[in-house]
């Protein structure tokens, strides 16, 4: 089991990690979200034992890593977003220089090294020299270092980088293998990457942790609103006043972009059963000879609601008391 608690990293006034914590179970598959920048990467190599992090406890089955580093470390394997190989080394002797470093006796080499290989189907390129692989063979060398000493927990940085559709499936394949046998964290900013192989979900936005449970515990958390998309032809300032108007006291509001000029987006996330379409699709009316209302949909948040809206900032996931106030416009 991982335990995270309180963990931080900051760089003079900037904090790169703000206080995360969460448990991971010793068979499951965690999906780390979040946009270039969230803070994933810092985690990760905090999490790996790269970077120490300002504060914070990682305890892995029960050992601390600030305590006994050694020991966690042994439990841990880790492929970074940029595997670190050895190019002029075939796949085999790197493999075998993996494991040496992981303690591995010499006789047990050569098997633990043939366990990898299988598992990542790259023993047909062993005798070859990684530096004339493509890259996506790098990326699965990379990989097969990161199983070598079969961890308890296996940290994934953007594992897929580089890959063809097929290596992709073939390696979600295997994290979802993986996943009965260790803890598996992968990080992405591709939801439907995570979501394909992931059953905890944890979503970081400017280094915090803002959503963290399974993909049904996250949107469950906020049932009680409804999303309502409108796109309106006309004026642009005079539909965002129009819509502001009509969403004051009522709910969050946000305005997206739309590839014509003169049409508007807007997704207003507001309580259920508030009859906020019926209000819009009148408030429009008024102003038919100015605006044009295109189409208006109502639905309850789905997960890439809740990614989006976390992503760019506008926090649907806040719990408020009572009605909310209109949120800045964002386009």
């Amino acid at each position: 089991m991982l335990q995270v608690t309180e963990l931080r990293k900051t760089y003079g006034s900037i904090h790169a990690v703000d206080g995360i914590g969460f448990t991971a179970a010793s068979q499951e598959a965690i999906g780390l979200l979040g946009q270039n920048g969230a803070g994933k990467s810092t985690t990760m190599r905090m999490l790996a034992g790269y970077l120490a992090p300002t504060s914070g406890d990682i305890v892995l089955d029960g050992l601390n890593m600030a305590e006994e580093p050694i020991q966690v470390k042994r439990r841990i394997g880790y492929l970074p977003e940029l595997p670190p190989l050895y190019m002029d080394s075939t796949v085999r002797e790197h493999l075998r220089f993996v494991c040496a470093l992981r303690g591995i006796a010499h006789r047990d080499a050569k098997r633990e090294s043939e366990r990898v290989c299988d598992l990542l189907s790259i023993g047909h390129v062993a005798s070859r020299v990684i530096g004339k692989l493509s890259k996506g063979y790098r990326q699965r060398v990379g990989f097969a270092a990161a199983l070598i000493g079969n961890p308890s927990l296996l940290i994934l940085d953007e594992p897929t980088v580089g890959l063809d559709p097929q290596q992709v499936i073939d390696i979600r394949r295997l994290i979802l293998m993986l996943s009965k046998q260790m803890t598996v964290l992968i990080s992405s900013h591709v939801l439907s990457e995570i979501a394909s192989v992931c059953t905890h979900l944890l979503i970081m936005h400017q280094g915090q942790l803002l959503a963290d449970g399974s993909a049904q515990e996250i949107t469950d958390r906020y049932r009680e609103h409804s999303l309502l998309a409108a796109t309106v032809r006309g004026e642009r300032l005079l539909a965002c006043e129009t819509m502001a108007r009509l969403a004051e006291g009522m709910g969050t509001l946000a305005v997206e972009e739309h590839p014509s000029p003169d049409v508007t987006g807007f997704v207003l996330r507001v309580p259920k059963d508030c009859a906020m379409a019926e209000r819009v699709f009148q408030g429009f009316a008024n102003h038919r000879q100015q605006l044009s209302l295109l189409s208006l949909q109502e639905r309850t948040p789905s997960l890439e609601d809740v990614f989006i809206d976390i992503t760019q900032g506008r926090c649907l996931l806040e719990k408020n008391s009572g009605n909310e106030t209109v949120g800045g416009a964002q386009g």
